[in-house]
């Protein structure tokens, strides 16, 4: 199956430590000629319907999790880079968006507690400290 876009095709970023994870998981998978991930336990592609209720919908429930669409975890994903402070192209990128308008107007609502830290730690930066206030004040004096 081909992507939807050209910036469908891109490199996702892992931890060190899920990358050591599904390197591990992999050598434990039957091999099949595409050299799945997540095969059959003969090798082949995993069947759409089977991926859902055979692992995802009981991975969930071991999680203690609602049952929820395979998609939610990606706004999830989203969702979490959004809560860390990860800047909207970072977050365009990893999730394959054309632009960043895309990413804005599924993901704007959700930056604005974002928007509020930002603002109060501009707030501490600029009037939290006395060295602060001489170097914008120096700034100041160069620009005018």
């Amino acid at each position: 199956m081909d992507p939807k876009s050209k910036a469908s095709r891109r490199k996702i970023d892992l931890a060190p430590e899920l990358v050591h994870e599904l390197k591990k998981w992999k050598l434990a998978c039957p091999k099949g000629e595409t050299d799945l991930i997540f095969p059959t336990e003969g090798g082949t592609p995993e069947n759409a319907a089977n991926l859902l209720y055979r692992r995802f919908f009981p991975a969930l429930r071991r999680a203690g999790l609602p049952r929820m669409r395979f998609h939610n975890l990606r706004h999830t994903y989203a969702s979490l880079l959004i809560a860390q402070g990860e800047h909207p192209k970072y977050i365009q990128s990893q999730l394959g968006h054309s632009s960043i308008n895309v990413t804005m107007d599924i993901y704007g609502h959700l930056m604005d507690t974002v928007n509020q830290k930002a603002a109060s730690l501009l707030g501490k930066t600029v009037l939290g400290s006395i060295n602060t206030k001489v170097q914008l004040e120096n700034m100041q004096h160069q620009i005018c």
